[in-house]
């Protein structure tokens, strides 16, 4: 089936993307804030009337439900309304004039209408009109009759006739795939349809979005889309101008950036493309999918009957948008499944991460859920996840805590299980060591058996998000649940729902656990305070007066020593608690860091992209000054782009999971080398390899130590006479120690301590290229497989570097053999 993707909801890669967390779109923001403030200072117009006169646009009669001819030049449909609201952002009116497509693109090629809003970009379109960014991209489907299995996909239209909105990019479609079908041009997509339903064709080929509406919209009965989407008809839409309009398109994609980024267009979205996708299946019936076993947020009554909180949030939601929904519960892995095969709409409950958004589109978070670890009673209660290696950990198959116990490198001693209950019963029963749990389940779990022989820890090991989750394909529909979400928080009903499942969890310490408190704290101080006065009271009656004043002298020693005994006991308690902080903030920084860098991506690429428009398209409109300040701009970006892709480098370095195997480093370090060729040619410098041992380590991770070093060594020794690089081995205590050794232009030893340090450089950005994330990336990587790394030089002398991975598993012979390097 066809699909719709939303540049204004999630685009990945190059294109724009606003997120639903404050946090993940800080840096957009302030892009388009600069965008938008730097053109209201441009526009200095008087407030009581805009600064240009209206321009007119057009509207095609039947594309819903992007353009709709309501009467005669009353234009409506979300990429109508998208304009309008475009204009007005930036102190523009528009008018409207309908018509039939063909005539419409005409009329703004001659310049009778200045703009349309929903126009496909292709390269011929390009020498006639202007375009903005693109702010959606459709893909085609194929439409056939319901009775009809004789088309499947598009290699089953050869010898069909095909019906096809004339002058569309169906049209040019299936002119370019030559698929060996009967075109016919019809004057609307609604008539063609209409045609396919009373035989008159064999398909017809549309977006899947827009046939849907038809069939709906036009009650057209009897059709019905078949096969995957038409990845060769993949169109994106922007809004077009007269070519040369220069003043109305940078307007245009102003006020375009403007709507995107404070929520005019996921508003938009989910207004006209909600309904529609809700419609799409059968009954006009939206499943919703959930975990069965997952109390209080959604689990099976005695009844069998769904019930919890997100339950009774998605019955709400659903009562607020009037949207039909089938409440499904069952086990998680299942439920996941039918989401990604397309038989579930949406989750109720799913846990944000950035690789699940790689995949799922998320709604803001309608809870947070903690997660700890669950231990037997007598059992040392782990401090953090670290503290976890070498034991046999329970988790739930599929849940966050699973992800984050492998990115953390635990996966070899994880125990999978359908439920948390299940992990719960084993833990009890004795058996394996602990359980990575969610709190509030857990905590339902164990007063609902009785298992008194757990405990929890108190300290959380991860706080995550709980949303509404689907597909790409179907954010409309999640933009209604979170509308929805938006408008019940707003009456009071969110906070009542919430209040009734999970109160009971959230109360204050009881008498029973102060009591705990109290006894664990003051009872051991009254026992000894009783214990020292009645061994005073016995030595004043066994000794003279003499021995007496020797025992009061001795009781109030050890009285002292006691204090400073305790004093270092809580003072070395406190160490370990603030070190255990301390670790978590840590991490929560680099997650943070590597959140930040990751959503910095996208804007910088933006500038980058942008002024290359600028220098390409018009460059003839600025003076030398104004180009050199591009120039300028553009090269900034680049180098931003450069240290954000290291910074992402770094933070991965220690959040990717570790997978170890054998390697030969001579296939790995004279792949590396080949791939250097070119640039040591271009540096003059000889690349010399020895034989290399066999090591045991992650092939990707030790490639990256490999390819900074040699990097490192040809950029530091380029242009020197006789300049080589020589990579080998040489013995060391705790296995090989690999080396890399240049006659580059080395270093003071003095500062041989910063090299490994993030952002330390010890030449100036003007003299060599860099970062300085690429050392810093090397240590952390060969910390993590348990090995040294270090660094000897001199100035003017060159410099070796050298690091270490654990035994060799090959003999070793040091040839000096040169690498493959075509000079």
């Amino acid at each position: 089936m066809g699909t719709t993707r939303y540049h204004g909801s999630v685009r990945r890669g190059r294109e724009i993307t606003t997120r639903r967390s404050a946090g993940r779109c800080l840096a957009w923001f302030f892009s388009i804030a600069s965008i938008g403030a730097a053109g209201a200072s441009a526009r200095a117009a008087p407030a009581e009337a805009p600064a240009h006169p209206p321009f007119l646009a057009g509207c095609e009669n039947d594309y819903p439900p992007y353009c709709v001819a309501a009467g005669k030049d009353q234009a409506d449909g979300f990429s109508v309304e998208l304009l309008r609201a475009a204009a007005r952002a930036v102190g523009r009116d528009v008018t409207f004039r309908t018509g039939v497509w063909d005539g419409l693109k005409r009329d703004l090629a001659e310049g009778r209408i200045q703009a349309l809003p929903l126009v496909g970009r292709t390269p011929e379109r390009e020498a006639v009109y202007d375009f903005t960014f693109p702010y959606l991209t459709m893909h085609g489907t194929i439409v056939v009759r319901r009775d009809d299995d004789r088309i499947r996909g598009p290699e089953d239209l050869k010898g069909r006739k095909v019906a096809v909105l004339k002058g569309d990019n169906a049209e040019e479609y299936l002119q370019r795939a030559n698929l060996g079908a009967e075109i016919v041009p019809l004057p609307s997509f609604e008539t063609a349809l209409r045609e396919l339903a009373a035989g008159r064709h064999d398909a017809v080929v549309i977006q899947q979005l827009l046939a849907l509406q038809l069939m709906w919209s036009a009650r057209i009965d009897g059709l019905k889309t078949v096969g995957k989407p038409l990845d060769d008809f993949s169109q994106q839409f922007c809004f077009a101008v007269r070519k040369g309009d220069r003043e109305l398109l940078s307007d245009l994609n102003e006020g375009l950036a403007i709507v995107i980024a404070d929520g005019t267009f996921r508003r938009l979205q989910a207004k006209w493309f909600g309904p529609v996708e809700a419609r799409e299946r059968p009954g006009r019936r939206i499943v919703v999918g959930g975990d069965a076993d997952y109390p209080p947020y959604e689990f099976l009554d005695g009844n069998g009957q769904p019930t919890g909180l997100n339950v009774d949030l998605t019955r709400a939601i659903a009562r607020h948008a009037g949207i039909e929904v089938e409440i499904r519960l069952g086990r998680w892995k299942e439920i996941r499944k039918g989401l990604e095969n397309g038989e579930i709409d949406l989750v109720e409950g799913m846990f944000y991460s950035v690789e699940r958004d790689e995949v799922f589109d998320f709604s803001p978070p309608h809870t947070t859920v903690a997660h700890t670890i669950a231990v037997r009673k007598g059992a040392p209660v782990p401090a953090d996840l670290a503290s976890l290696s070498g034991r046999s950990i329970l988790v739930m198959a599929g849940d966050v805590m699973e992800d984050l116990a492998i990115e953390r490198g635990l996966g070899d001693h994880l125990v999978r299980v359908a439920t948390q209950e299940e992990a719960l019963g084993l833990l009890a029963s004795g058996k394996h060591d602990c359980a990575l749990v969610a709190t509030m389940p857990a905590l339902f779990w164990i007063e609902k058996h009785g298992w008194k022989g757990l405990r929890l820890a108190e300290r959380p090991v991860l706080s995550a998000e709980y949303c509404y989750a689907s597909l790409p394909a179907s954010s409309g529909l999640l933009s209604s649940m979170s509308e929805g979400l938006a408008a019940i928080g707003k009456t009071g009903e969110y906070r009542a729902i919430r209040k009734r499942w999970l109160g009971p969890y959230e109360g204050k310490p009881g008498i029973a656990t102060f009591a705990r408190w109290f006894g664990a704290i003051v009872a051991p101080l009254l026992v000894l305070l009783a214990g020292s006065f009645l061994w005073s009271r016995s030595l004043r009656h066994q000794v003279d007066t003499r021995t007496r004043e020797l025992a009061r002298e001795t009781a109030l020693f050890e009285a002292e020593a006691e204090k400073v005994r305790a004093l270092n006991a809580e003072l070395e308690s406190r160490v370990h608690a603030r070190t255990a902080e301390l670790e978590s903030a840590v991490r929560e920084m680099e997650a943070f860091s590597y959140s930040v860098a990751h959503d910095l991506r996208a804007p910088v690429r933006a500038v980058d992209g942008f002024t290359a428009i600028l220098q390409s398209d018009h460059s003839e409109a600025l003076d030398e000054e104004g180009k050199r300040l591009l120039d300028r701009v553009r090269s900034s970006s680049r180098r931003m782009g450069l240290l954000i892709d290291d910074l992402l480098a770094f933070s991965r370095a220690s959040r990717t999971g570790m997978k170890s195997v054998p390697i030969d480093l001579n296939g790995l370090v004279g792949a590396v080398v080949a791939d250097r060729a070119a640039e040591a040619a271009r540096a003059g410098v000889d690349v010399l390899v020895a034989d290399l041992p066999a090591v045991t380590g992650d092939e990707g991770l030790v490639r990256i130590v490999v390819e900074n070093l040699l990097s490192n060594a040809i950029k530091f020794s380029a242009g020197r006479p006789g300049a080589t690089v020589r990579i080998g081995v040489r013995g060391g205590g705790d296995g090989p120690e690999l080396t890399v050794e240049d006659n580059g232009v080395g270093f003071d030893p003095e500062y041989a301590h910063k090299l490994f340090g993030v952002f330390q450089r010890l030449h100036g950005p003007n003299e060599f290229e860099g970062t300085g994330i690429g050392l810093a990336l090397v240590k952390r990587i060969v910390e993590r497989h348990g090995g040294r790394v270090g660094a000897a030089g001199r100035p003017g002398e060159g410099a070796t570097f050298w690091f270490t991975l654990g035994p060799a598993r090959a003999t070793v012979g040091l040839d000096g053999r040169r690498a493959a390097l075509d000079r």
